[in-house]
């Protein structure tokens, strides 16, 4: 398969799963590209309708907001192209102290699904950074790209999610 894996990172977090699932489709074989979203211009979202998957990662930001760097990412792929993407994959991070944990996942699953972009499984929600259950990140990639392969979707937001909560 050939895959895409859009991102926001500040921290180095949400960096840190997009390599990981990265890592997890190189294992399997498939061809990955990765795109920070602040780099995302006309010519990079055109080119997202020529993957079987595509993944969007961020973090949240403030109280519970989609970063800039996504919305505008967002806005240009979903409204203004209107990109005929194959299937989408989401996941984030964020902080449990904060209300609204990891709502930019939560943002960016309700616009995939409103513009009808199937997602290929449940989102993945990570408290801080995956660095001690890196495993559970890879599973999930290998779940979403099976289902991605048997074209199993998810065609409205789902409620399911998978939470991978740090360890101290």
């Amino acid at each position: 398969m050939h895959i895409a894996i859009v991102y926001s990172s500040m921290s180095g977090n949400t960096e840190e799963v997009a390599e990981l699932i990265q890592e997890s489709h190189v294992n399997r074989g498939d061809r990955v590209v990765l795109f920070e979203a602040d780099r995302i211009g006309h010519r990079e979202a055109r080119s997202l309708a020529t993957y079987d998957l595509v993944y969007f990662g961020s973090y949240t930001w403030a109280d519970g907001v989609l970063p800039d760097e996504m919305k505008d990412t967002f806005r240009l792929v979903l409204k203004e192209l209107d990109v005929p993407l194959r299937q989408a994959a989401v996941f984030g991070t964020g902080d449990k102290m904060f209300v609204h944990f990891c709502r930019a996942v939560d943002e960016m699953a309700y616009h995939l699904s409103k513009y009808g972009i199937p997602l290929a499984g449940e989102t993945l929600k990570i408290e801080q950074s995956p660095r001690n259950q890196p495993y559970n990140v890879r599973h999930w990639a290998e779940r979403l790209a099976r289902n991605a392969e048997e074209g199993v979707y998810v065609h409205e937001h789902s409620k399911d999610q998978t939470t991978v909560a740090q360890t101290s």
